[in-house]
């Protein structure tokens, strides 16, 4: 009898596999493929822990504790990995990524040369290093590197990355129209902005502009220019003047100053600028942020402070709040839109709207990024003026009503 229970027993054991089982590797691959990053980690780290030789499994690891956010972990185990393999190239790679994630940039492009003289014409080795010297502001040797990807992996989503990549480092020529029109007997504006900025050098470059507009039955227009300085690798600093000495309608003369600091996924600027009326002056001070939430979705926020002093009266002051957002319909398609309470376009700043300027503005527009570098943007803006000292020596018109048709076309080369 006890012989049986015994052979039982036996069988039991040789029919089921031991609960403590280590999880199967392709299994455990997939549930980190499908998001279920928890779950492949506990079961790669059970794999791991049967066989710590399986550098796959230890691969899998710290690929999924990146995607979680932990970086310097993922480090731990990729440095562990090449200290025993020092040929594998994933684990290259992966190294030099998770540095780059902790903007340790020169770190990880030295770890991505070491995968590029085992594998140069590996298409992860070869975007890692992309992004890497774009992160390193080597805009020239990045776009390189794009090309060669998008000659190795020529998907739509590469093509279109060294398009963006093109877009921002080439010299831009950049023009807008716009017609304003207004309710009641308010004559309607007409304006053009035409721009021209030039890459001098990696780190510099110049801007020449000029505006002619037709407004309140007046023909003015203003020119200049101004630099562009990129001091860090994520961070600009512009310098621009404008002069129209005869006007009355647009200043006689702007002068700007912004600050533009880009950290991974996010944009902060701070702008500071004066505005130099015929018989006015207005001092405008504006912090803002762009977030992009996802590579389909952006949103940003900018808050503005003038300051407005006439012979009269000083220290005239207004508030503007600017809410934007931004979807990608499809790829090189883009709908846009906002809400502004306050001036809603400096670059379009105006004697009629100087003072304590009240308005509530909606815009909608669209983006259409085409593939020879050619950008085209259309918006809509629909504004409505309330009570307040908008021109200097009159009051505003009660409900009034604006429509303003904005076209513009920016073309790199």
């Amino acid at each position: 009898m006890l012989l049986s229970l015994l052979v039982l027993a036996l069988a039991q054991n040789v029919a089921q596999p031991s609960p403590t089982a280590p999880p199967d590797l392709p299994a455990a691959i997939q549930l980190a493929q499908d998001g279920r990053n928890a779950e492949a980690l506990a079961a790669l780290q059970k794999i791991v822990a049967a066989n710590p030789e399986n550098h796959t499994a230890r691969l899998w690891i710290a690929s999924v504790h990146a995607r979680m956010g932990h970086p310097d972990v993922a480090e731990a185990v990729y440095h562990s990995v090449v200290l025993e393999d020092p040929g594998n190239v994933d684990a290259w790679v992966g190294l030099g990524n998770v540095l780059l994630q902790q903007d340790r940039v020169v770190e990880g492009l030295d770890a991505l040369r070491r995968a590029e003289a085992l594998s140069p014409e590996n298409p992860n080795v070869v975007a890692s290093l992309a992004d890497g010297y774009r992160l390193a502001g080597e805009s020239t040797q990045s776009i390189s590197y794009y090309q060669r990807l998008t000659v190795l992996a020529p998907t739509t989503t590469n093509r279109m990355t060294l398009e963006n990549a093109r877009r921002q480092h080439e010299h831009r020529f950049e023009s807008q129209t716009y017609g304003e029109d207004y309710n009641g007997v308010t004559p309607a504006t007409r304006g053009s902005d035409l721009a021209l900025n030039y890459r001098l050098s990696e780190p510099v470059r110049l801007i020449g502009r000029a505006q002619l507009q037709t407004k309140a039955d007046r023909r003015e227009n203003r020119a200049g220019g101004g630099v562009e300085w990129r001091f860090t690798p994520w961070g600009t600093v512009t310098g621009q003047v404008l002069v129209g000495g005869d006007n009355r309608v647009m200043p006689q003369n702007d002068f700007l100053g912004r600050v533009e600091y880009g950290y991974h996924r996010a944009t902060y600027t701070g702008t500071l600028r004066y505005f130099d009326f015929f018989g006015a002056n207005v001092v405008m001070f504006a912090p803002a942020a762009t977030v992009s939430l996802t590579p389909h979705w952006t949103v940003g926020g900018r808050y503005a402070f003038t300051s407005t002093d006439t012979a009269a009266v000083t220290g005239i002051k207004s508030h503007t709040l600017d809410l934007r957002a931004a979807r990608e319909l499809r790829p090189r398609i883009w709908l846009r839109g906002g809400y502004v309470r306050g001036i809603d376009n400096f670059d379009l700043f105006s004697i009629d709207q100087i003072g304590e300027f009240r308005a509530k503005t909606a815009t909608v527009g669209v983006q259409v990024l085409l593939p020879s570098l050619t950008a085209i943007v259309a918006n809509y803006d629909y504004q409505w003026r309330g009570n307040g000292l908008t021109l200097v020596s009159s009051p505003s018109i009660p409900d009034q009503r604006m429509w303003r048709i904005n076209v513009g076309l920016v073309q790199a080369f």
